[in-house]
């Protein structure tokens, strides 16, 4: 009985110390929600890729919004960004006629507040054909992004 309550007892530490590695693995508590909660799609409208940020600077100086993430040294400039798919081509179609060739990409999304505004802005935009608005909703949603998705992530 004595030995298979050693050969127990070493198991359970084994298993506790091996569950306490894994978790250590993670930084900060928010990574391991995105393993196990990918969050609701939404699409960001690409403008472009650029090696500097200096590129990023001279080729996006007619825009008055966008925001960019840094990925392997090159910059991803975005300038739209929408949970609907019809308002994906609305957006592209509006930055095509702005001189703007672009494409959507993918991500997720877990911010429940960002998720609500980006759903009443898409709403608006779906509705809407003028120009200023697209523009102004664009530059609103680019800013919530910025203000709820990338600022959560500096602190």
């Amino acid at each position: 009985m004595r030995k298979y309550l050693t050969i127990i007892i070493c198991a359970v530490i084994v298993g506790f110390l091996m569950s306490q590695f894994l978790m250590n693995q993670y930084e900060k508590k928010e990574d391991l929600l995105t393993i196990f909660s990918r969050g609701e799609k939404v699409y960001l409208i690409q403008q472009g890729i650029y090696s500097s940020e200096d590129s990023v600077k001279k080729n996006t100086m007619d825009l008055g919004f966008y925001i960019y993430s840094v990925q392997n040294g090159m910059y991803y400039v975005y300038i739209g960004i929408t949970k609907n798919i019809d308002n994906v081509q609305k957006l592209q179609g509006y930055f095509k006629d702005l001189g703007y060739d672009t494409l959507s990409k993918e991500i997720y999304v877990n911010n429940k507040k960002f998720l609500e505004v980006l759903s009443q802005y898409d709403n608006l935009l779906l509705t809407t054909t003028d120009n200023d608005v697209i523009k102004a909703i664009c530059s609103q949603t680019l800013g919530k992004y910025e203000e709820l998705i990338l600022d959560a992530y500096k602190d």
